[in-house]
């Protein structure tokens, strides 16, 4: 018997691109995966989130409409490194500079210019709003993200 007839399995053909959509949503590398001639085995490799790697390797953001100067931008940084010391990546630089840019954007506004999933935005909001880099004002469905005055002050 398969996996499948015996309920073990969601179904024959969805797993990768399961996987795929997931990886992607998440922010993380594209999957790999190999096989031989025969294709009588695959190996799949799931490259890890850019969010557990050295704050040193902070990349310089996906959005290249957003325009820092380098004071900014070390000053962003040295925010980052005080304020949020866990899962700090690229994803948390981009949004301190869009907000910086273009205060008042909701999550999904915030999400289109990373070109991230809105699930993965929410989560960095989430911990931006904890260690109070931003905040929400304005009714839920009309309001948007702010940074707050300690990040305004730090990031001059």
């Amino acid at each position: 018997m398969y996996m499948k007839e015996l309920d073990m399995t969601e179904g024959r053909g969805t797993g990768i691109p399961i996987i795929r959509r997931e990886m992607e949503r998440n922010g993380s590398p594209e999957p790999r995966f190999e096989t031989d001639e025969n294709y009588s085995y695959f190996i799949t490799t799931l490259p890890i989130h850019p969010a557990f790697f050295a704050e040193d390797e902070i990349s310089e953001g996906v959005n290249k409409g957003v325009k820092t100067n380098d004071s900014q931008h070390d000053n962003a940084l040295r925010l980052i490194r005080e304020g949020v010391n866990e899962g700090v990546n690229e994803n948390v630089y981009d949004i301190i500079s869009i907000l910086t840019n273009v205060a008042g954007l909701n999550a999904v506004e915030i999400a289109s210019r990373t070109k991230r999933g809105l699930s993965t935005i929410e989560r960095y909001l989430r911990l931006l709003r904890k260690k109070e880099i931003i905040e929400f004002r304005g009714a839920p469905k009309t309001g948007g993200y702010h940074l707050t005055e300690k990040a305004k002050k730090l990031l001059k």
